[in-house]
């Protein structure tokens, strides 16, 4: 799978933000985690994974890789943890989707009053 520079940045802080819950008293960052996802969602990571695993997984690997003392004994916080990312991920694309884009001449629907 290849990505592109942004949204490799992107995984990568996501990885950061990940390694950093699973310290001892790491708290989950939910705000930057949200705006991480909606970054991934706006650079294309849709089309950049097509082929590929989801972004769970691929957190997944990447939090065991940088991050393997704590990876090794919590498995079930990292699940967890991704699978955080993995949702606020799944929200925000279907956002992403549902927004018609200035330039694809999808007009607005009418609004009516009353």
């Amino acid at each position: 799978m290849q990505t592109t520079p942004e949204i490799e940045a992107t995984l990568s802080r996501l990885t950061d933000l990940c390694c950093d819950a699973l310290q001892d008293d790491g708290a989950f960052n939910d705000e930057q985690a949200e705006s991480l996802a909606k970054n991934l969602a706006t650079n294309g990571w849709k089309q950049h994974s097509k082929n590929g695993p989801p972004l769970s997984t691929v957190l997944k690997n990447r939090v065991r890789t940088h991050c393997p003392e704590p990876a090794i004994h919590r498995g079930a916080a990292i699940d967890g943890v991704v699978a955080k990312v993995q949702r606020l991920y799944d929200q925000v694309s279907r956002f992403e989707d549902s927004v018609p884009r200035e330039d694809s001449g999808e007009a607005l629907p009418p609004r009516t009053l009353g």
